[in-house]
């Protein structure tokens, strides 16, 4: 069961990871028309920086969601070098406690403004299929979808380092009961 978890999670942050980086690359592109349509042409495109804005800060959210199952966002971590076994193991469930908390705020408020501000559309932008608006909760829907993703990373992580944690404990605890038996 773990194991699967386990697999699943991590094709899920693969995946995450991917589409963050493919967000990051159309950004760059839709930036430069951007560029290209305002000092090349003299004729500023409209839904260039709208479309540009909007999937930054999807790319931003989705690579938050990675940084957390990664590890890579800023850390103190002089405590957490100095502690072993039990103790870290209760630090780094603290840890995970507060990031869950905090993330669960971001969700839960980020579902309520999504779906608040679901009627308003973003402007100089319109859906190339129906020519009606395109709604700016898709925006907004970034903030719980990243919190969500970012929820499975924290647990995810918290896991691997609790058990780490723990089983460095009981490896140093029979490395001291092997000195004394010999």
């Amino acid at each position: 069961m773990l194991t699967a978890l386990s697999a699943f999670e991590s094709f899920l942050m693969r995946w995450t990871l991917r589409v963050a980086m493919a967000l990051l690359v159309l950004a760059a592109f839709i930036s430069l028309w951007q560029v290209a349509t305002r000092f090349l042409f003299e004729e500023p495109s409209t839904w260039s920086e709208v479309a540009a804005r909007s999937l930054d800060i999807w790319m931003v959210y989705l690579g938050v969601a990675v940084a957390f199952r990664t590890g890579s966002l800023m850390a103190v971590e002089f405590l957490m070098n100095r502690l072993h076994g039990t103790a870290k193991a209760v630090l780094l469930v603290a840890v995970a406690g507060l990031s869950l908390g905090v993330l669960s705020v971001m969700l839960w408020y980020g579902w309520e403004m999504a779906l608040r501000v679901r009627f308003q559309m973003l402007a100089g932008v319109e859906n190339p299929f129906t020519g009606e608006g395109i709604s700016i909760a898709l925006v907004y829907a970034a903030v719980p979808v990243g919190a969500a993703l970012a929820i499975v990373g924290v647990l995810a992580r918290a896991a691997e380092e609790i058990a780490t944690a723990l089983h460095h404990r009981r490896l140093t605890e029979t490395s001291r009961h092997e000195i004394y038996e010999v």
